[in-house]
Order: structure tokens, then sequence, then C-alpha cells
């Protein structure tokens, strides 16, 4: 295991513990009083419920052992650390601003911008170089671009393709009138902190450069949990009877991809570590 700078107040580690009593609170108030907390339509508030689930019995877990891990000094608790806050910012950015203004709202503020800080105040303890030196493998790396690609290029050619039909209709995008809300939220957040990461993951492990197992290490953790909600959220449509749930294949293929390629980097990472043990 690699040693861990000294903690401090403004540290990734110290945040990320606020940051997981919030994500507790806000996703366990989504569980237990969806009719007492939620203002928007039947589809939203099914979806959400469906996303609250996970992230209560499966994201929150998730980033508290890799906060565990990553005091203790070990590579792999870093990238579930890292991953696992990704997956806290950008999950809460879209309850933070489009979910309909509710008693939670500062909650899912603070829930959106603690991981987001905690990222920031982490960049003094990470070593990215030897992060991504301690992962490898000829299938990792072939796997991870395939995510990475896969998901990058089909969510820009989707927001953007649906974007640029309205230009030639005038017709608002269908999913837009489904949500309820007036803008595309989910098209600019996904074209901001998915596509572009995504590309350049795929983009770092073609050259071989140590930064791109960094990232895509990072965005198949986050991304896997993500698109486990979403799976979780297409269930939960179906059985309230509010949506089809037709993209429940789509969610749960990208999660099993996601997940596979977290675990052959992770795998990596061990055989790594044995290694330098063994030298």
């Amino acid at each position: 295991m690699a040693s861990s700078p000294k903690i401090g107040l403004v540290d990734g580690v110290p945040v990320t513990a606020l940051a997981a009593i919030t994500m507790a609170s806000a996703s366990a108030g989504g569980v237990f009083a969806t009719d007492w907390l939620y203002r928007d339509n039947a589809l939203i508030t099914a979806s959400f419920q469906g996303q609250d689930i996970v992230t209560l019995v499966v994201a929150v877990p998730l980033l508290l052992i890799g906060l565990v891990l990553e005091v203790k000094g070990s590579q792999r608790g870093r990238m579930l650390w890292l991953g696992m806050l990704f997956y806290t910012m950008y999950a809460y950015l879209f309850y933070a601003v489009a979910a309909a203004f509710n008693q939670f709202f500062l909650l899912y503020v603070a829930t959106f911008g603690l991981p987001l800080y905690a990222l920031l105040f982490s960049v003094p303890r990470l070593d990215l170089g030897q992060l991504g030196n301690a992962m490898g493998g000829t299938i990792a790396r072939a796997v991870a671009i395939a995510y990475a690609s896969v998901v990058a290029v089909s969510l820009g050619i989707l927001w953007t393709g649906i974007s640029l039909s309205y230009l030639v209709t005038g017709d608002i995008p269908q999913p837009i009138v489904d949500s309820g809300h007036p803008t595309g939220v989910v098209f600019a957040i996904d074209l901001v902190f998915i596509v572009p990461p995504m590309l350049l993951a795929a983009s770092w492990l073609a050259h071989r450069r140590a930064s791109g197992w960094v990232l895509a290490g990072v965005m198949s953790v986050g991304g896997s949990v993500y698109t486990l909600t979403l799976a979780a959220a297409s269930v939960e449509v179906a059985r309230q009877d509010v949506g089809s749930g037709s993209a429940l294949p789509i969610w749960a293929g990208l999660t099993l991809l996601g997940a596979l390629t977290a675990l052959l980097l992770f795998l990596g990472m061990t055989r790594a570590t044995r290694r330098a043990e063994a030298h």
C-alpha cells in the first residue's frame, strides 16, 4: 500500500465524510418520504425513487469503503474513492438543478458541492502518474476504451442530434416534455461531464498515457453505479405504471460493461501491487 499524506481540515477526506452524510440523508428522504418530498410529475418522481434506493444501499457504502481504503493508503481504494466522488457530484447535480424545488434543495446543493470540493482538495494527495502506472493489461485497456467510446459517442450523438432536430422541426424534444422541465438539463450535464471525459479516457488509453487509466477508472466506477440507478429507475417507472421502462436493457448493459471495466482495472492494480511487493 502507498502512504497517504497527512489529513487536514481542508482536505478531500473530511469533506468526503460530510458528503456521505448528506447523500445518505438525501437518498433516505427520497426512499422513505417520496410523497412528502417530491413535487415532480409521476414519471420523474418514480425515477428519483429508483435512483434513491440504489444510492442508499450501493453508492453510500461504496463511497465510505473507498474513503476508508484511501485513508489506509490503498491504490485500489483511491480509485474507488475518486470514482464514487464523481458519482456523487454528477448524480446530485441533477437533483440540485432538475428536481422541482423542495425541502431538500440545500441538501442537494451540499451533496453536489461537497464531492466537487473533495475532488479539488484531493489533488495534493494524489500521484496520478503512480496511480496510472499501477494499472495495466491489454484486455483491461481494450475493454476500457470500448466502454468509454460507446458511452461518449452514444450520448454525444443522441443529445446533439435531438437538440439539432429542434432547429429543423421546432418541436420540443420528447425527453424534455416528459421531464416537465423547460430545458434540456440532462443534455447539458452529459455533454459537459460525461462525453468529454469519456472521449479523453479513450484517447489517452489509445496513446498509452497513465492519465487515461486513471480517468477510465474514475468514469467506469462512477458510470456503472449511475447506470445502475437508471436501471432501478426504469424498474420503478414500470412498476408504478407511469412509463414503459423500455430503456432498462440499455442501462443494464452499460452497468455490466462499466462494472467489467472497473473490475479489470482493479485486477490489474492487484497484479501490479503484488509485483511491486515482490521486488
